[in-house]
């Protein structure tokens, strides 16, 4: 089976030539809740394991209250996902500002999609819920700090229309290391 962007493409030899069957692979964006804890709670888990330069919290601060500290978290209401069925793919958090002089903008991260789902349109779906979204709600611009040494996230956001405007140094610290992210910006 090959994926592209959000079809499953799948190949059968039939008589000795290769025939494609397209299928489209459904996403769905949602707001999580406390239903979703154990879910959410195990791909925290394994974002901060395997990619820590996308996370600001370590695995052991993520296990730290176990599932009931994350559904604690989830019914504030700032994190959403994205699903295969019934399966948490990836998620991001996102928080569109309430206080009057800064309404127009929205932050949004750590944003993590397992990586089994890296590459075939999970992202892409997060992605467009989160901006459908904000712009429902007229905010104007959406705001994210990405490691500068995660080119794949890089990409993936200027391919999204996101824009490099600032850099900011020495962010976070990992494992005693300074690390720098840039600030990106998208205007709705």
């Amino acid at each position: 089976m090959i994926t592209r962007a959000g079809k499953s493409v799948t190949l059968f030899l039939y008589g000795g030539v290769a025939k494609e069957i397209e299928m489209t692979i459904a996403f769905k964006y949602t707001t999580l809740t406390s239903e979703h804890a154990a879910a959410w709670q195990a791909l925290r888990v394994i974002g901060a394991r395997d990619f820590p330069m996308g996370f600001l919290v370590t695995v052991a601060e993520v296990q730290t209250g176990g599932v009931s500290r994350a559904a604690e978290v989830l019914d504030a209401g700032s994190v959403r996902g994205v699903f295969v069925g019934n399966d948490l793919v990836g998620f991001c958090g996102y928080r569109p500002q309430r206080l009057e002089r800064i309404r127009h903008r929205a932050e949004i991260g750590p944003f993590f999609v397992m990586p089994d789902w890296q590459g075939r349109g999970a992202a892409y779906a997060l992605m467009q819920g989160v901006i459908a979204e904000a712009r429902s709600e007229r905010v104007a611009q959406i705001e994210l700090y990405v490691d500068t040494e995660n080119a794949r996230a890089i990409a993936f956001y200027e391919h999204r229309g996101f824009l490099w405007v600032a850099t900011h140094l020495d962010t976070v610290r990992i494992n005693g290391i300074s690390k720098d992210d840039h600030v990106y910006r998208l205007v709705l």
